[in-house]
């Protein structure tokens, strides 16, 4: 599984996604008293920028991952092979009186001034030859390492808890929460002033450093002397040893 290289979550993220369709096996409804909920509602604002926001009765203070994928589909692509995902953008968020927000921002700006996804700035480095799909998925996750901390105090007072509408499970059988929304989102078009920050984009951030910087030339004239400009005598250190 590949993903862009200027945006990673990593390797739990990854497993995450592949895992956003596995459900886990749950006892009757009858015996649980609440259900934890977890929503999410994409909206478009403009030039590649998504606003998010949703509600749960997860704790405060609950660690949440804002993240928006589009799936790309390779050249030759067989249907044995792993999706390929790109992560466009990702915000870590935070559960305050029973709500959530984040801002994610799917496009950035190329060296020539163009819009674009992030994958399409690595593809040629990647030698990714791919179909983007015409859709992204936004998701909201709370990752397992915080899943426990989350629901303890909940499951103490409430007892079991019901998940099955957000409850997930990875390929190694953690469990964690997720909420998606799916959208029609086009690729990026147009081209806006270059950045500034071209050093910070090329060569990882140490530009063209490695290039020798010549030196500028003196502002004044050095001219040695000919001959001895006094007539003492030698002093010690200026004797041949």
């Amino acid at each position: 599984m590949i993903i862009s290289r200027l945006k990673r979550i990593g390797l739990l993220v990854l497993t995450l996604v592949a895992c956003a369709a596995c459900q886990v096996a749950l006892p009757p409804a009858s015996s649980i008293p609440e259900a934890t909920t977890l929503t999410l509602k994409a909206t478009a604002q403009g030039n590649g920028e998504f606003a998010l926001v949703g509600t749960t009765n997860l704790p405060n203070d609950t660690q949440l991952t804002a993240i928006a994928l589009r799936h790309l589909l390779p050249e030759g692509t067989t249907s044995g092979d792993q999706p390929l995902y790109s992560v466009l953008d990702y915000q870590p968020v935070t559960v305050a009186n029973g709500q959530w927000s984040a801002q994610l921002n799917l496009w950035q700006v190329a060296a020539d001034g163009r819009y674009q996804e992030p994958w399409q700035a690595e593809a040629n480095a990647l030698g990714l030859a791919a179909q983007p799909s015409k859709t992204v998925q936004f998701a909201i996750v709370l990752a397992p390492h915080h899943l426990g901390a989350a629901l303890n105090g909940k499951l103490a007072q409430n007892g079991q808890q019901r998940l099955a509408n957000v409850l997930r499970v990875t390929s190694g059988g953690e469990p964690f929460l997720w909420a998606d929304q799916v959208l029609a989102v086009a690729l990026p078009n147009g081209q806006t002033t270059p950045p500034a920050d071209l050093l910070a984009r090329a060569n990882g951030g140490w530009g063209d450093r490695y290039l020798l910087v010549p030196e500028p030339p003196l502002p004044y004239t050095l001219t040695p002397a000919d001959e001895r400009q006094t007539t003492a005598p030698l002093g010690p250190d200026e004797l041949l040893r």
